[in-house]
């Protein structure tokens, strides 16, 4: 009898773990939307938008989410944790009708009005969602165990999603993009409906303006701003550079999957040693490597070439991430609010810029040119963040 109680509660506590019920959502919801979010600025350039309209798109996307982030971290303690993720997989659903709509809101509205149908959704899942993890991951965790936490907390999801951005590919391939968006949807409501069986998270959480901005650390705050300076160039950049090389969307999905497989590993390691050895030397060797695969993406034009240098990026965007994030997290218990905002306002700034400069590229070169400028410049700033992270002291060991 004793046994039995005592597994009972085992399996109990494990399931109403907060930590763990992250993580399930967190899976599900990232083997949804890997499906489509690579695929989302290819589906509007076969849709017939000029590149340039995409990237203002962002840009526009890019500034309402710095809003809305400020805007929700002022009146979050009193929607709660729990209900700005659900909003936010709530979002991510209208999200993909609104994708899966595409002719009849077009039709409706016209073109550039189905931007707008389509940016207020997105804002308000990445908005909610993030601010609303961070918290969420604060709360359940320690500053001691951080480090394999989020290790774990990146590379569970990333173990479903290794083959689901080729079976988007697939599904665009054979059935099209509204079969895709439609999974998509479907895997999103299972992702809700684990937040829905989770308990309620309740966490205090102030701004205060000078710690938002914070001029007396700001080497923490470039290093947020090359966080946002990759994510555009590897995020967006990248999966369109693919689509002008002529790469076919079965192949980019297949790109992939040897990335995903690399990153799964480095993130469990990374997240391992970051809490042993510390963050410093990882970080280092996470940005060195993932610039240097940049560099590669920028001059490959084979699926095979373009395989090996995402491996390469797979490999170290895990050292990389786990290393900065798990600093950001250890550093920031003891004003939360502040922390999140100041990085959510660093990393778009990063982001903000990146679109205005290809913008500009735009104006001058072609759009080859253009994309293999931004990877190029994107490794640099990445390979740069390595002399920032010796020096600042938030990356300690």
């Amino acid at each position: 009898m004793t046994v039995k109680i005592f597994n009972y509660h085992i399996i109990r506590h494990a399931i109403h773990n907060r930590y763990y019920d992250l993580v399930i959502a967190d899976t599900l919801r990232s083997a949804a939307l890997s499906m489509v979010a690579l695929f989302v600025p290819l589906f509007l350039l076969k849709k017939g938008y000029e590149i340039g309209a995409i990237a203002v798109y962002y840009l526009c996307f890019y500034i309402l989410s710095t809003i809305g982030h400020y805007v929700l971290l002022k009146v979050i303690n009193k929607i709660g944790i729990k209900k700005s993720l659900i909003i936010s997989y709530a979002a991510e659903i209208i999200f993909c009708v609104v994708l899966y709509n595409y002719e009849k809101i077009s039709v409706a509205f016209g073109d550039n009005f189905y931007f707008l149908f389509l940016i207020i959704p997105a804002v308000v899942a990445v908005v909610f969602y993030w601010t609303a993890h961070h918290i969420y991951f604060f709360v359940s965790t320690h500053v001691k165990n951080e480090g394999v936490k989020l290790g774990f907390l990146y590379a569970i999801p990333a173990i479903l999603t290794i083959f689901t951005p080729f079976l988007g590919g697939f599904l665009i391939t054979t059935l099209g993009f509204k079969l895709t968006f439609v999974v998509s949807a479907i895997l999103l409501i299972f992702a809700s409906a684990v937040l829905f069986l989770s308990k309620s998270i309740k966490a205090r959480v102030d701004i205060q303006t000078d710690k938002i901005f914070d001029f007396y650390r700001d080497n923490k705050n470039w290093i947020y701003f090359v966080e946002g300076v990759d994510y555009f160039a590897a995020g967006i950049i990248w999966p369109i550079y693919m689509f002008f090389m002529s790469i076919s969307f079965l192949s980019i999905g297949f790109i992939y999957i040897f990335a995903n497989i690399a990153y799964v590993v480095s993130c469990y390691v990374s997240g391992k040693i970051s809490d042993k050895i510390g963050t410093r030397n990882l970080g280092r060797a996470g940005v060195i490597g993932h610039a240097a695969s940049l560099a590669l993406r920028a001059f490959s034009e084979r699926v095979l070439s373009m395989s090996i240098a995402l491996t390469l990026g797979g490999l170290f965007t895990g050292a990389m991430q786990v290393s900065l994030e798990s600093a950001f997290f250890k550093h920031s218990h003891k004003n939360i609010g502040s922390a999140i905002m100041n990085r959510e306002l660093y990393m778009h700034l990063g982001r903000i810029f990146m679109v205005l400069l290809f913008l500009f590229c735009l104006l001058i070169y072609n759009i080859h040119i253009s994309l293999v400028f931004i990877l190029l410049f994107s490794a640099f700033a990445t390979f740069m963040l390595n002399f920032v992270i010796k020096k600042d002291k938030i990356i300690i060991d």
